[in-house]
């Protein structure tokens, strides 16, 4: 196998792992509120980028060191984008602002964690849905960018 050859297939176990690490805490502590959709093709053009270099199209026009630049977009807009509160943190915020004694775990149906919503404000990197909890028979939406928790007048999942 040549140096080439190795730095692209390096690169592509990278990119996967990366991209494997993001989808899991994506769905661990941010219940899938986090938008992939901007990483998925940053990671793809950074795949592309490095077999075009590999098979020598870019060597004249790019470094390395700018071909490891690409290693780092995903990282930053992870960082950059991803929600102010993760699910636990949100649950604290339902505690601390309403009375309530215990919030239900939905472990099977872990799809009731989130709730589609429609909003006009513009969300960057988030999708478009809030945490969800139920405790003593009360639903509550809570904001994962800003953390703001209202208290729904019927459930939504039924």
């Amino acid at each position: 196998m040549t140096k080439s050859n190795k730095f692209f297939l390096y690169t592509l176990v990278a990119t996967l792992l990366e991209f494997g690490i993001i989808v899991w805490l994506n769905s661990h502590f941010f219940k899938g509120v986090f938008d992939l959709s901007i990483i998925i093709p940053v990671m793809t053009v950074r795949v592309v980028v490095v077999y075009n270099y590999t098979k020598g199209k870019l060597k004249k026009q790019w470094e390395k060191k700018a071909i490891g630049l690409f290693f780092c977009v995903p990282i930053i807009l992870f960082l950059i984008g991803k929600p102010t509160y993760t699910f636990e943190q949100a649950k604290q915020l339902v505690y601390e602002s309403h009375d309530i004694s215990t919030i239900v775990e939905y472990k099977e149906e872990s799809y009731r964690n989130t709730v589609p919503i429609y909003t006009e404000e513009i969300r960057f990197f988030i999708n478009n849905r809030d945490y969800h909890y139920e405790a003593d028979n009360r639903f509550f939406l809570v904001n994962p960018r800003t953390g703001e928790v209202i208290e729904m007048k019927q459930p939504y999942w039924h």
